[in-house]
Order: C-alpha cells, then structure tokens, then sequence
C-alpha cells in the first residue's frame, strides 16, 4: 500500500517559512508598540527620563556658570549650586529645598513661586532678584546681600537674615518675616534717625550707613551688627549692648561710645582711663585687668563677668553700677563710691576697699562687707571670734586689742596693721601678710602661722604658737 505520510524536508519547510510569518508579523506590529510606550513615557516625565533640567535634583554646580538659563520647575532639591553664576536665571517655580547657594551669584534672577525652604543662600548676591511669592522658610541668609529684592507675598518665617543687606528691599503686609528684619530694613531704607528704638532686637543686624542720629537705643541689642559707615551722632546708647558690633573709621558716633566699643571689644591689659566717663555703658565681660580707672565715672555701668583684677578703681564713681560676678581679685576701690552697687559674686579677695562708700543698697556678701568695716571704721577692741575674713584686704587696720580667737584669716592681708594686744589664740593665719604690723603683745598661742609673713613685723613680748 502506498505511504501518504509527508516527506519530512516538506514538513521542516512549511514550519520554517511559519515562523518566518510570526515574525515578520511581530515586527510589524511590535515595534510601533514599543515606540508608542517610549513616547508615553517621554510625554509623562517631560522629557527624556533623567535629563537636567528638569531632573536636577542633588546635581553638582559648584562654581558653574549657568547664568541666563531657563531652570523654571526645574528640580534642584539639594543640589550644590556654591559659588555659581546664576545672574538672571529663570527659576521660577523651581524646587530648591535644602540646596546650597551660598555666595551664588543671582543678581536679578526670577523666583517668583520658588521653593527655597531651609536653602542655604549666605553671602549669595540676590540683588534685584524677583522672590515674589517664594518660599524661604528656614532658609539661611547670612550676609546676604538682598538690595531692592522683591519680597512681596514671600514666606520667610523662620528665615536667618543676620548681617543680611536688605536695603530697598520690597515687602507687603502679605510678607511673612519676623518683626525685627522688618525693622532692620525700614531702618537702612528710610533711616532711624531720632526714632525710638529704646530696648530692640538688632543683634547680627545690617546697618551699613544707616542713619541713626539721635536714635534712642538704650538698652538696645547691636552685638554683631554691622555699624559700618552708619551715622549715630547724638545717639542715646545707655546699657546698649555693642560686643563684637562692626564699626570702622567711618563710623559717626560720639567718643564716649566709641572708647566703650573699644573697651569691650579688645583684650589689652594696663589700660590708661584714668577719669574716663563710661556711665550707664554695657561693659559686661571687658578685660580691663590691671586698667586704671581711678576718678573714672562708672556709675549704672554693666561690668558683670568683667576682669578688673589688680585694676585702680581709687576715686572712682561705682554707684548703681553691676559688678555681680566681677572679678575683682587685689584691685584697689580705695574710696570708690559704691553706694547702691551690686556685688552679688563678685570676687574681691585682697580688694582694698579702705574709706570705699558704701550703703543700705550696696550688695556685698558678709565677708569684704566685714572686711570693709574693719579698714574703714576700724575694729579696736571689737570681738570678732570666729570670723572669716580669710583672702580679706586688712592692711593698716586697727585691730588692737581685738578678739579673734579661732578667726579664719588665710592669705589674709594685715599688712602695717595694729594688732597690739589682740587675742589671735587658735587663728588659722596660714599665708597670711603680717609684715610690718605691730604685734606687740598678741596672743598666737594654737595659731597656725604656717608660711606667714612677718619680715619686719614688731614681736616684742607676743605670744607665739
């Protein structure tokens, strides 16, 4: 019988030329597929995915010169744009959060509707740049330099602008910003002069130039603030803080306040001020260690925290004035007038505070206080058992026939003084300075006199340990 079966070289050709089929099909229809998907994707991302711009974000533009392009909507979310040249770039509506543009140059950019939240902008140049409806809360604006911006409908809450120029700078009632740069920039826009402005916050302030003659600023904050070429003629500075302020040679402000300004803002020893007027000044902290101050006039003056170790104070007006926690560690206050002075603290361990004035007012804690007593008004025959006046300034005091059984008077200073007859039975009188004091006859039986002084001190007939 005859075999129908196809031949297999027929078979394995029909087979072939099927796939042939297949894929001449799939091409046809496939590859307009894949081009149509392409194009979706294209079309949804807004280009090609992963170009810059739009697609900027964490990019790195450091120093770059970008200046006249278009970065509107663009994404440039912490991206590193340090140092570069964006003047009069289109960035609106661009997302900037957490970049870093410091001393970028964007004179005249456009921001308008930006997202600059906590953006890093110190020392960039935004002159005349368009920020109108932008967001710049927590944005870092140090010494920035803002002239004639315009800020109209702008978020700046939380906004650092320390040191920021934002001279001409325009605002609306719409602009979120703190009420002291509102301030600053009224201030350096259309002056502050005669204004008052007793007690502000101007701390970190851009105040090159401003006018400010006869501004009331007592009490006021200018530390760090830039003074530079401003004007503050006839200007009432009473307590007004000016530690570390800006201020150069064209500066205007009246003598008195400039020594203050050098005063604290200088570490130098020995300084010569004697019958210097530095009333009602903010001197906290001055190093004014071995100055001489003697006749000067310091009433209400703020030393707080000051060095006036080994300082001259002879003479010298300290009523009302705030020396809590001032070191005034062997100076001399030898008839100073502390009437109403506040020593909360205050060191004054080997302070000579001989014919000082002091009263009800005065804060002294009780040891310089008894101490005072003692060299002013003199202590014969008064009983002072158990005092402690160790480190106290005693010299030339008239202790004679005085008690001070057990008295604490380490390191003390009795120097010249009269002790003739005194009970110093059991006194702790270690390091003590007795050279030259009369201890005729005194009693040191149980004293401790380890390491006293007593080079020409007269002895005849004292008791000794």
């Amino acid at each position: 019988m005859r075999d129908r079966r196809p031949c297999p070289a027929v078979v394995q050709s029909s087979e072939t030329s099927y796939m042939r089929d297949i894929l001449k099909f799939s091409a046809l229809i496939g590859l307009p597929l894949i081009l149509l998907m392409g194009l979706l994707l294209f079309a949804l991302s807004g280009g090609i995915p992963g170009r810059c711009p739009p697609a900027c974000r964490g990019i790195d533009w450091h120093a770059a010169d970008r200046h006249g392009s278009d970065l509107s909507r663009a994404d440039l979310r912490e991206a590193n744009l340090k140092g570069a040249d964006l003047s009069g770039v289109n960035l609106e509506q661009a997302r900037l959060e957490f970049a870093t543009l410091e001393g970028a140059k964007l004179p005249g950019a456009r921001l308008a509707k930006a997202n600059l939240q906590a953006a890093t902008l110190s020392r960039a140049d935004l002159t005349r740049a368009d920020l109108r409806q932008a967001i710049l809360r927590g944005a870092w604006l140090s010494q920035t330099d803002l002239t004639d911006a315009d800020l109209r409908e702008t978020d700046a809450t939380a906004a650092i602008f320390d040191r920021a120029n934002l001279r001409g700078a325009i605002v609306d009632a719409s602009t979120l910003m703190s009420d002291k740069w509102r301030l600053v920039r009224e201030i350096v826009t259309d002056g502050g002069a005669h204004r008052e402005l007793a007690g502000v916050d101007l701390r970190r302030a851009f105040l090159q130039g401003a006018d400010l003659r006869g501004a009331a600023l007592s009490g006021a904050s200018l530390r760090e603030s830039d003074l530079r070429g401003a004007d503050l003629t006839g200007a009432d500075l009473r307590q007004a803080e000016l530690h570390r302020a800006l201020l150069d040679d064209t500066t205007r402000i009246d003598p008195k306040w400039r020594l203050v300004w050098q005063v604290i803002n200088s570490v130098q020893a020995d300084r010569q001020l004697l019958g210097a007027d530095m009333s009602d000044a903010d001197l906290a902290g001055a190093f004014l260690r071995r100055a001489n101050l003697s006749k000067g006039n310091l009433r209400a003056a703020k030393l707080t925290e000051a060095d006036l170790q080994e300082a001259r104070l002879d003479g010298a007006d300290l009523s009302r004035a705030d020396l809590s926690q001032t070191s005034l560690l062997r100076s001399s206050l030898r008839g100073a007038d502390l009437s109403g002075a506040n020593l909360t603290n205050a060191n004054l361990n080997g302070a000579d505070l001989r014919q000082a004035r002091l009263d009800d007012a005065t804060i002294l804690s009780d040891r310089p206080r008894l101490a005072w007593e003692i060299v002013t008004r003199g202590a014969q025959g008064r009983d002072l058992r158990s005092a402690k006046l160790g480190w106290m300034y005693l010299a030339e005091a008239d202790l004679r026939g005085a008690t001070l059984e057990g008295a604490e008077l380490i390191e003390a200073v009795l120097a010249g003084a009269d002790l003739e007859g005194a009970n110093l039975a059991g006194a702790d009188l270690r390091d003590a300075d007795l050279r030259g004091a009369n201890l005729r006859r005194a009693n040191f039986s149980g004293a401790d006199i380890t390491r006293a002084q007593l080079e020409g001190a007269d002895l005849q007939g004292a008791i000794m340990p």
